[in-house]
């Protein structure tokens, strides 16, 4: 293998350990999820060093790393939803906000030939808590304990707050972005 293959390998080694993890959940097999999504965030931030260090950060790598990381979030957030460890209505608005940037990115492109959609720092905050809305979740399955179930509390009313305020955020910016000129293409 090519050196300079490593960082897709590495996204490619999340894409396949998600159905694993899905797998896992829907046994009750909590330690072992949370120590396949730990594996999965070292390679998520291994691939981004050694794309960086190797300098192999091209085309595929900014399309398939995103795709790799939503992937794995929507799906645990999907099943940790099945098996009840999140409420229903914390997965429809996380999945909920994702569709609407989706489709609205969608629009925006379609109408206005806009092609340039760069994640808000509210989006990134977003993101992040729901990241740790799921790690802390685990934690508490895997080990049950009234301190992981306190910080499991607090990073579900940090997820929502995030979600909303950048789900908002983003239908802001998508409606600017729609009134604005379209953009041609040279």
């Amino acid at each position: 293998m090519v050196l300079r293959e490593l960082p897709h390998l590495l996204t490619l080694i999340r894409v396949a350990a998600t159905p694993v993890v899905a797998w896992l959940l829907l046994r009750g097999r909590f330690r072992e999820a949370l120590a396949l999504v730990l594996f999965a965030a070292l390679t998520d931030w291994f691939d981004g060093f050694a794309a960086r260090r190797l300098g192999t950060s091209g085309r595929l790598g900014v399309i398939l790393d995103p795709v790799a990381d939503k992937t794995l979030l929507v799906v645990l957030y999907v099943v940790l939803g099945i098996v009840k460890l999140l409420p229903a209505w914390v997965v429809i608005l996380v999945i909920g906000r994702d569709v609407v940037i989706v489709g609205g990115a969608l629009l925006v492109r379609a109408f206005r030939n806009v092609r340039r959609f760069v994640p808000s720092t509210i989006g990134k905050v977003s993101t992040f808590f729901q990241i740790m809305l799921v790690l802390l979740v685990l934690l508490d399955a895997a080990f049950p304990n009234r301190f992981f179930l306190w910080l499991r509390n607090i990073a579900l009313v940090l997820g929502v707050f995030f979600t909303v305020a950048s789900g908002l955020d983003y239908v802001r910016r998508g409606i600017q972005m729609a009134r604005g000129p379209v953009v041609r293409q040279t």
